[in-house]
């Protein structure tokens, strides 16, 4: 599993590392290169998916850049960690061990990291704390050409009075969002989180790759020139 971390290079766009992700998710696809981490921490954006309802934009001020994720509206912006996990699956592609995968690694890094009393919620997508609910992780995933995009927003410090304003985020209006340091867990950033959030999702995601295009990926790096 091949990790790019651009948390170094600061905030970025999302069109920048939108275009980013889509020309790994090509060459993985295709079997260029092998199965991708992206990590990165976004300037203040919302983004809309594919099941976003015009009531879930609350302020007709806000822009909102339309995305092929499945979910509603969310935000991302500074005390946000995402990470893209673009890796070529094995057929038969089953969506839902792909899904619960990835929502198994930030499970288990909060609960067993961090001590935080996360879960699941029957039919609603992502990783919460309850009574009430909370999100704290959302997860919005896409398969195409048998690889996947986009993935996983865990806000670590997120400000709860600029983040998320002017939507109903998730499209969900009975339930709230949180953040890790809204739950207590202080002296946090946003970079303390990659390390285990690594190691659980390349130990969860690598026994779903396809060996064929794992195989392929390789091969073709090793045969690229080396320059001392």
């Amino acid at each position: 599993m091949r990790i790019l971390n651009e948390l170094d290079n600061g905030l970025q766009s999302y069109a920048t590392m939108d275009q980013r992700q889509r020309e790994i998710h090509r060459a993985v696809s295709e079997g260029r290169e092998e199965s991708t981490l992206l990590i990165w921490q976004a300037e203040s954006t919302y983004t809309a998916g594919r099941n976003t309802k015009a009531v879930d934009i609350i302020s007709d001020e806000i822009p909102v850049i339309e995305t092929d994720r499945a979910g509603s509206v969310t935000w991302h912006g500074p005390g946000q960690l995402i990470v893209y996990p673009i890796v070529k699956l094995a057929e038969p592609i089953d969506t839902l061990r792909y899904i619960r995968s990835v929502e198994a690694s930030v499970l288990t890094v909060l609960g067993e990291h961090y001590d935080l009393p996360v879960e699941r919620i029957q039919d609603r997508a992502g990783v919460w704390l309850r009574n009430p609910d909370r999100k704290i992780s959302a997860i919005g995933l896409k398969i195409s050409r048998g690889a996947t995009m986009h993935g996983i927003s865990l806000n670590v410090t997120t400000d709860p009075n600029t983040s998320f304003t002017g939507i109903i985020p998730c499209g969900i209006s009975d339930a709230t969002v949180t953040s890790m340091a809204e739950e207590g867990v202080t002296d946090l950033a946003v970079a303390d989180l990659v390390d285990p959030l690594v190691a659980e999702l390349t130990e969860r995601l690598t026994p779903l790759i396809d060996p064929v295009y794992a195989a392929t990926a390789e091969t073709q790096q090793s045969l690229q020139p080396h320059h001392s």
